[in-house]
């Protein structure tokens, strides 16, 4: 009966997705495409490499997987849009999605089905890594034709990450393992990085030398904050092939607060209320054109 119940849950999901679309709710743009292929190809990769390398059961990978790849996908399309004033600033947001929705897969497959697998060896986990953090660059440099490789490679970004990261390793409770300590403080690094991103982003607002540079100043923040979520991933994907998985939910329940956070504080929409009160000054301004 396993398999049916199943079965019947992704017809479920399938009706309720194609509900959505019929209503207008989703749409499917060239950019959500080119963003669903910078998040399954890499994560096809990274299931490859944990299913038949490690013979790791798929309930653990998608489990804890999907879902810190696909938020430290948003964030680094939500950066590349501002830079380039791209539609990729929203359409990002389709990777979190997909995060979530494969997450939820995995959180309800049976909890038996993780059992012991094996180690990785340290070169051959590096190598899927760096080639699951490259292939979404590389998928942005084919479709943008303005986009450079330099704007990538920002050892700012990445050093007050890491110093973030540091900071906290080092001050965490030494009685823990290296890898529960690394989690927590990659975790906490993203926090402290995206406070400090949301405050720059309002200062740049209220300063006028700056308005013209802020959406470039916030895209370079984004960067930061996208070097932190790497450093998660890479922790969660390390942790994940060594079994230390104790204390994940309830840090991903965490990572998923921060990055709604920042979606709400930085790129959130307008109000109905804004655009009702937008709409009557426009309607205003037309009845004092006409009266001229």
């Amino acid at each position: 009966m396993t398999w049916k119940r199943r079965t019947l849950a992704v017809l479920c999901f399938a009706v309720m997705a194609l509900g959505f679309h019929a209503n207008g709710g989703v749409y499917v743009t060239p950019h959500n495409i080119i963003v669903l292929f910078a998040f399954i190809g890499p994560l096809t990769i990274l299931g490859l490499y944990c299913r038949l390398g490690l013979k790791m059961p798929l309930a653990l990978f998608f489990r804890f997987v999907p879902l810190p790849f696909g938020l430290l996908l948003s964030a680094f399309f939500i950066s590349v849009g501002l830079r380039y004033e791209h539609p990729f600033v929203l359409g990002g947001l389709i990777a979190a999605l997909a995060g979530g929705c494969l997450a939820t897969v995995g959180i309800n497959l049976k909890i038996d089905e993780v059992r012991m697998f094996d180690r990785p060896r340290t070169l051959s986990l590096a190598a899927v890594l760096g080639l699951a953090l490259l292939m979404p660059i590389g998928t942005v440099l084919w479709s943008l034709e303005s986009a450079a490789l330099r704007h990538f490679w920002t050892p700012i970004n990445l050093g007050i990450a890491i110093a973030a990261f540091g900071t906290l390793y080092f001050a965490i409770e030494s009685k823990q393992s290296p890898l529960d300590r690394a989690q927590s403080a990659s975790l906490n690094a993203v926090l402290l990085i995206t406070g400090f991103l949301v405050y720059e982003y309002f200062v740049g607002l209220a300063r006028v030398e700056f308005s013209e540079w802020t959406a470039i100043l916030t895209a370079q923040n984004v960067m930061t904050l996208v070097a932190a979520f790497t450093l998660y991933f890479v922790v969660v994907f390390v942790s994940i092939c060594h079994n230390q998985i104790h204390e994940l939910p309830t840090r991903h329940w965490h990572l998923v607060e921060t990055f709604l956070f920042f979606v709400f504080m930085v790129i959130a929409p307008e109000s109905i209320l804004e655009l009702e009160v937008d709409q009557m000054r426009q309607d205003d301004l037309d009845q004092i054109n006409q009266s001229q």
